[in-house]
């Protein structure tokens, strides 16, 4: 059937009455072959509700418009596709998806186009109050009202929404706004001097009235205060540093606060130890924690051994990251003695990490049990973010359990609902995605678990914490499997360079880089590679053909004369699966024993 489709793009606010009588005559026609796409800044004023109740109209706002990730990085593909990571990073933190924006700003066009867009249409007392949000991380309509007393603030704010001029919702905090970046840096010498330096000191004390604590931080250190600023960090919540990017915010700060006023109380040092210890920086969380010493004893008995537990809870934990299993876990028992309710999160740390030792040592039922107390304690406290990262955990032990079934149905849930309303880029979700391309790959699945993994960095960013380390791990497993074996080294320099580039503690990455390393050298020397159900090697006898990768590696362990639970340790893989590999590697080889096993292997090559 013939259509007809006609397109209005970035109609003027302002149309004369009689061209906006034209287009009710237009939208009224009844001609179900017309399609009319129209682009604005502002609500046209024409028939809309009509439409709407005849369900005729679609209305996609601003927010709906904006470019995903991915589809960002093909804007970007096709506009510049030899831009370094660096210079992408930058252009989606400024344009946040806008799409115009992708093609205005490296083109130096923005000023010229809201010169003439955006301005001339705003009032004086409109130009006034967006000159100082473009200052101001978020804004509300009470905070613009207290700010500019006298000046009907929130009136004015609710214009400047209705204008369309660049104020976008942040995402899970309903009434609050902020202005896009690209254009709040290009309106921000509109405010100087004495004018900007009153108005922020002001907004760092109304938005900590309304409770926008980290926000009052950020305004307090541009405000060059920051004495003020360490004040305020001392309210945050010690869950805070979990959710949405503020480890990397609150690593930031550090990097602008003196040391001193870091370690004027306790709680700043615990929160600054909590930070580095999620940043992978252990030594410095180490010196951090020893500086809680300064604070010991404290003279109410019950406070000083609450302060002593969450001082253990941190340490055990950082002995866990370090691999001293034994340490963490007397640290992390002894804390759990005397930490109350009110140190919840400090209580889930302790569980984690001895689920976490249980998963190493084979014991997985122990390992459940702490893993579902966590989960409780999670969900009573209504923490997302810290249900989120116990169930990453529990994916781990279902994977453990030989359990792939149970573990991908749980990991797609938790994809499911932190994908929902998201638009900007969220660490925790790209953390989901990396184990997810880590079960597809153990799945075979090996070119969806690259895009999944790939999609997740793009969550990630630049944001750098000792996770990251899985998705470039992966992709070069990837890349070893697809027998490119440059490309699998070059994934591993990139991973390091990520580690150094946030000063991550060498014991967490050198060691699964070198393991990487070594089986990247296997597959190249032509080592058994692991094939589909039913391929047969010509040449090679029928008892050997089943051998898979994965028992080759078991094989190799055991050779080396670890036990059954060391293997399965080194492998993350349960004790009853290395049990198992061991039973069909000796059917395979007609072996009766590991040594005969072990025996026929080196005769036939498939062992050094």
């Amino acid at each position: 059937m013939f259509r007809l489709r006609l397109v209005f793009d970035d109609l003027p606010a302002e149309m004369p009455s009689d061209l906006n009588h034209w287009f009710d005559q237009l939208l009224s026609a009844p001609n179900p072959s017309l399609q009319v796409l129209v682009t604005c800044r502002q609500r046209p004023d024409w028939n809309l509700p009509h439409l709407m109740l005849t369900g005729e109209m679609l209305e996609l706002d601003a927010r709906q418009l904006a470019l995903r990730p991915d589809e960002f990085e093909a804007l970007v593909n096709g506009l510049a596709p030899t831009s370094d990571t660096a210079s992408r990073e930058h252009l989606w933190q400024q344009t946040s998806g806008w799409c115009a924006g992708v093609r205005l700003l490296p083109s130096a066009l923005l000023d010229p186009y809201l010169e003439r867009e955006l301005l001339p249409r705003l009032s004086e007392q409109q130009c006034e109050i967006l000159f100082g949000l473009a200052h101001l991380s978020k804004a509300s309509a009470d905070l613009c009202e207290q700010l500019w007393e006298g000046q009907q603030g929130a009136s004015v704010f609710k214009s400047l929404l209705d204008a369309q001029a660049f104020l976008v919702p942040i995402e899970h905090q309903p009434g609050w706004f902020r202005l896009l970046p690209a254009v709040a840096q290009a309106l921000q010498d509109r405010l100087s001097g004495v004018p900007l330096h009153r108005l922020r000191l002001r907004a760092c004390q109304l938005l900590n009235v309304l409770g926008q604590v980290d926000d009052a931080v950020e305004q307090a250190l541009s405000a060059d205060q920051p004495e003020v600023a360490a004040n305020y960090m001392e309210r945050l919540w010690l869950s805070w540093i979990l959710s949405e990017r503020h480890l990397d915010r609150f690593m930031d700060w550090r990097e602008r606060i003196e040391p001193q006023l870091l370690q004027s109380s306790s709680r700043l040092i615990y929160l600054c130890a909590k930070a580095l210890l999620f940043s992978g920086r252990l030594d410095e969380a180490e010196e951090c924690l020893q500086r809680l010493g300064h604070f010991l004893p404290l003279p109410d008995p019950r406070r000083h051994q609450r302060l002593l537990a969450n001082w253990q809870a941190l340490f055990g934990t950082l002995q866990a990251l370090r691999g001293d299993a034994e340490p963490a876990r007397l640290h992390c028992h002894a804390a759990l003695r005397y930490l109350t309710v009110q140190d919840w999160l400090s209580v889930l740390l302790c569980h984690c990490t001895l689920a976490r030792i249980a998963m190493n040592k084979g014991e997985l039922t122990e390992a459940q049990v702490l893993l579902e107390h966590s989960l409780e304690l999670a969900r009573r406290q209504g923490s997302r973010e810290a249900e989120v990262l116990v169930n990453t955990d529990r994916v781990r032990l279902m994977m453990l359990q030989d359990q792939s079934g149970l573990a991908l149905s749980l990991l797609r849930t938790e994809l499911a609902q932190l994908t929902v309303s998201r638009t900007q880029p969220y660490p925790l979700l790209g953390r989901l995605m990396f184990l997810h391309g880590e079960l597809l790959l153990q799945q075979g699945h090996t070119g969806e678990a690259e895009q999944v993994v790939r999609a997740g960095l793009l969550q990630v960013r630049d944001g750098c914490a000792p996770f990251v380390l899985n998705a470039y791990l992966l992709l070069s497993e990837v890349a070893s499997r697809n027998d490119d074996v440059e490309k699998a080294h070059l994934l591993l320099y990139e991973a390091e360079r990520r580690m150094h580039w946030g000063k991550i503690d060498s014991a967490c990455y050198e060691g699964p880089i070198a393991l990487q390393k070594a089986s990247i050298l296997r597959r190249k020397q032509g080592e058994v590679r692991e094939k589909p159900a039913g391929m047969r090697v010509t040449g090679v006898p029928d008892y050997q053909d089943g051998l898979t990768a994965r028992e080759v590696s078991v094989l190799k362990l055991l050779a080396e004369g670890m036990s059954v639970r060391e293997v399965g340790h080194r492998l993350f893989i349960s004790v009853n699966t290395v049990k198992t590999h061991a039973k069909n590697i000796n059917v395979k080889l007609g072996a009766c024993r590991r040594t005969q096993a072990i025996n026929s292997a080196k005769a036939m090559g498939i062992l050094a």
